[in-house]
């Protein structure tokens, strides 16, 4: 079963819908294009349906059906005749047994008795449970079923029956009698719109085991319209090098279908059509200007093709115009040409021009390089790269200088654009090619930023080589070489190659280059912990150019979010920029939703956090290589929210990744997969994990305190087995690395634990006194994770020292503290603790009654199930509830769960 992706409304709607109780018949009718998932989202409310205890009559007809008789009701009724027909009266019984061709009728089956049939056989049904009929493709149901069912539904009264109904939109297209017999106020219609770049990019790595780069998947949502059913055909056919001067070719099973659309079209219509495929977006006076007749459009407009907004020409599917555009065959550059004579924007003139070309012309050339530079000024990455690869397919092949510069400027367009692939194939294109001179230098550290970390090492070093006479590139390389060598050489190693780019760039005296070593240098000291490496920027503008790109510098984001002096500064420093980058630069928007992700996880919005963690890594995949740091705080959060199977998975394949590109495993991916080994109740296995993690941060130098969030983890685990003087020694440690850097968020944890080994040892009144100092230090620093574990162990200490109520106090307001940050373990580890608790509680308050009843709502029955397990009346249980709701202080079903334990 593959993931429903971004859906979560329409799934909300659709379960809100099967969930309601009421009376009387109601429809939802999902609306949407043909292969835009509205099935998909059927099948998941007929599957919640049925979760839910509904019967469940299903029909999913097809077109070539409609004229058979009584299909659908066959349909429908096939699983349940055996409990529908012997009570039935014998009129009925044999008008659907006639109908659904169980028996042989004397004569025509009368409608009117048919219909009374359906409803009756409806109606009993109801009586148990509700009743949900569910229909795919409404449109293609046939004429009798449909009318026996509207007249049943007109009479069927309060009877618990629900539709879900999928409807093709077809313009013009009039209410089915099915919807005309419930009445508009009975029906819920729901539209089923395209799916955003994000989710298609989800749908397709799911559905097809593979990623596209940026621009291709672009190109894929731009042709299919965000179709889901015709993006997966698209991208089918498509190779892993998408050629991007090339339309996308569509399958034969979309061409079928699309040029069904246009194939009736006068051919003077079709002629004009393919010009307007060509502009792209065209208005009506551009297609006057290129001769086409103000009439030659209008039956277009009739059937659908096309649609006339304000002068603006736009076609009603994308697909037409693909379809309509290959179709002009080698015409196409003609078409082109002439187009470049009438448009006025310099970059669609360059590029009509481009496409009119088939042999090499330097004078174009020399055009489109300077659109391409144009297209990159205005923010145009997708088209500067599609500009500058046509300059180089346009440029003389005796021009050999000319062609490698060209070379160069297209592979780094395309990295730009995030079309990672094809800037691999033309850098190493370039690469193979002999005497580029001084090119080959630049090329190596542009390829190096398209391959996995152990490959651009190598890369780099042959670079470093090659600048030899180039001390600003070398001074760049040493820069990368500092990050890319940090595992295979350690930290110490690789801020020898900062201190070499810091000493080129004083010698050079150049400000810029001065700047992009500091930063090498501050990070890699920071995650070293030296308190003498140059000060961290307040902002992370000049990380991806010192690093080396965009997707190296996930670390240096965390510490600048570690190091700033309170969240809020943090929160707006990252919103600010993914909110400028967001449209301009996506690589670097995803880098500040993943620090955000941190930000938000530290003051405790998980929920929030995780979504913005998704966000980024979703955008990171699409533009190159998938990092193990990419999984990291969608795989943190996971863990702490209880999704304990998420979390192992993505730290799982991020220690995959990490072998595959470092050699080696990080450590916080193996203490994330001690936290799931812990929590699911496997201490001994924890602690291997996370003993893993902690010797290889020691191995590969973190000093840096913050980076070893798992240490408070791993010394309650080491408590638990007894194990105090472990316990001891990893405090310690990470204590003077937390008061050498004065890392409050990580004292106030240290605290806590000081607390825990006190307890171990028996010293009750110190235990008490540090958690209560460590409770005013996680307020302090905002922490209310780490604020709700420090009151459950001031709770559960004051529990043993027989202090009843506050200890009481202290553990109700720890689990209030995890049920608003969503850890729901931690939470139901509270709900132990107050159950351990003697004397009397809120729950003891209630009547044998209303506890039994409180029960079976805290389990997630509804009245009517309530009911029918205690033998009340529904009206009673109703009562009771109200009752139970006043004595315990909650307000809903979700409280009064969570408050019994």
């Amino acid at each position: 079963m593959f993931e429903i992706v971004s859906r979560e409304e329409e799934l909300a709607a659709l379960h809100a819908f099967v969930d309601e109780e009421g009376g009387g018949p109601a429809a939802l009718v999902l609306e949407g294009e043909a292969g835009i998932g509205k099935s998909t989202l059927w099948l998941a409310g007929v599957e919640h349906a049925r979760a839910k205890g509904l019967h469940v009559l299903s029909s999913r007809p097809a077109e070539a059906e409609r004229g058979l008789a009584h299909a659908g009701l066959g349909d429908l009724f096939e699983d349940v005749l055996d409990d529908v027909l012997p009570a039935l009266p014998a009129p009925r019984r044999h008008a659907l047994e006639a109908a659904l061709l169980l028996e042989e009728a004397a004569d025509t089956v009368d409608p009117r008795a048919l219909g009374i049939a359906t409803r009756s056989a409806l109606q009993l049904l109801a009586e148990g449970e509700p009743v949900l009929v569910a229909i795919d493709d409404l449109q293609w149901l046939d004429a009798s079923s449909a009318d026996a069912l509207a007249f049943a539904l007109r009479r069927l009264g309060e009877s618990q029956v629900l539709l879900l109904l999928t409807r093709r939109l077809v313009d013009g297209a009039q209410p089915s009698g099915i919807e005309q017999a419930l009445g508009s106020e009975s029906i819920q219609r729901l539209p089923v719109g395209p799916l955003s770049v994000g989710a298609l990019h989800r749908f397709l790595r799911d559905r097809l085991g593979r990623t596209f780069a940026r621009q291709t998947l672009l190109r894929v949502h731009e042709r299919s319209g965000g179709n889901p059913f015709f993006a997966l055909e698209l991208a089918r056919v498509l190779d892993l090098d998408i050629d991007p001067l090339q339309p996308l070719p569509v399958p034969e099973t979309l061409d079928e279908l699309v040029r069904a659309r246009i194939s009736g079209l006068p051919a003077s219509t079709r002629e004009a059509l393919a010009l307007a495929s060509a502009l792209g977006a065209p208005s009506e006076s551009l297609l006057e200007r290129a001769g086409v007749a103000p009439d030659a459009l209008d039956a277009a407009v009739a059937a659908h093709v096309i649609e006339r907004e304000k002068g603006a020409i736009r076609f009603s599917h994308p697909l037409l115009s693909s379809v309509l555009y290959r179709d002009l065959g080698a015409e196409r550059r003609s078409v082109h040409g002439r187009l470049a004579g009438i448009v006025e924007d310099p970059l669609h003139r360059a590029r009509h021009l481009a496409l009119s070309r088939e042999s090499p012309d330097a004078d174009v050339a020399c055009v489109l390089d300077d659109a391409a530079s144009l297209a990159a000024d205005r923010g145009a990455s997708a088209l500067s790269a599609e500009l500058a690869e046509q300059a180089l397919r346009l440029t003389p092949m005796d021009g050999c200088d000319e062609r490698h510069r060209r070379a160069l400027a297209a592979a780094r367009a395309h990295h730009a654009a995030g079309e990672w692939t094809r800037a691999r194939t033309i850098a190493t294109e370039l690469l193979a090619e002999t005497e580029i001179g001084s090119l080959r230098a630049e090329a190596l550290v542009l390829l190096a930023e398209l391959e996995s970390v152990d490959r651009a090492v190598t890369l780099l070093e042959e670079a470093l080589r090659e600048a030899a006479e180039r001390p600003a590139l070398q001074s760049v390389i040493h820069c990368r070489l500092a990050w890319a060598t940090r595992f295979r050489n350690g930290y110490v190693r690789a801020l020898e190659h900062a201190r070499a780019a810091l000493a080129l760039a004083e010698n050079l005296d150049d400000d810029v280059l001065r700047e992009q070593a500091q930063v090498a240098q501050a990070i890699l000291g920071w995650i070293v912990g030296d308190s003498e490496a140059p000060q961290l920027p307040a902002n992370a503008h000049g990380f991806a150019t010192a690093l080396g790109g965009e997707r190296l510098v996930q670390e240096a984001t965390f510490a600048v979010v570690n190091t700033l002096a309170s969240s809020d500064a943090a929160r707006g420093l990252l919103e600010h920029e993914e909110r400028e980058w967001r449209e301009r630069d996506e690589p670097r928007s995803a880098r500040a939703l993943w620090g955000l992700s941190w930000v938000e996880f530290w003051a405790g919005r998980w929920a929030l956090a995780a979504a913005q963690a998704a966000r980024a890594h979703d955008i990171s995949t699409q533009y190159g290589l998938e990092a193990p740091q990419d999984h990291l705080p969608i795989a943190l959060i996971a863990v702490h929210r209880g999704q304990l199977e998420l979390a192992r998975e993505h730290s799982e394949r991020a220690l995959e990744l990490a072998e595959e590109q470092f050699a080696l495993h990080p450590p916080q991916h193996m203490a994330i997969l001690g936290l799931v080994a812990l929590w699911s109740g496997d201490a001994s296995r924890a602690a291997v994990w996370l003993g893993k993690a902690d010797r290889q941060a020691a191995t590969l130098g973190w000093g840096e305190p913050s980076i070893r969030w798992w240490s408070a983890d791993f010394v309650e685990l080491l408590l638990e087995l007894d194990r105090i003087d472990d316990a001891v020694r990893v405090l310690d440690v990470w204590e003077a690395d937390a008061t050498r850097l004065g890392r409050e968020w990580v004292l106030a944890h240290v605290t806590r634990c000081r607390g825990l080994v006190a307890a171990a040892r028996g010293n009750v009144d110190q235990a008490l006194a540090l958690f209560a100092r460590a409770v005013a230090q996680h307020e302090a620093v905002a922490d209310p994770f780490g604020r709700a574990r420090a009151l459950l162990a001031l709770g559960v200490v004051r529990r043993r020292g027989r202090q009843k109520r506050a200890a009481r106090e202290a553990i109700e307001a720890a689990l209030e503290g995890f049920e608003s940050v969503g850890a729901s373990g931690w939470a139901a580890k509270a709900r132990g603790e107050l159950g351990r608790i003697a004397g009397r509680r809120r729950q003891e308050g209630l009547t044998a009654a209303e506890r039994r009843v409180a029960a079976l709502v805290a389990e997630g029955r509804t009245n009517r199930e309530v009911a029918a397990a205690l033998f009340l009346g529904e009206r009673t249980v109703a009562s009771h509830l109200t009752h139970i709701y006043a004595k315990i202080g909650v307000r809903s079903r979700t409280e009064l769960a969570r408050r019994l334990p």
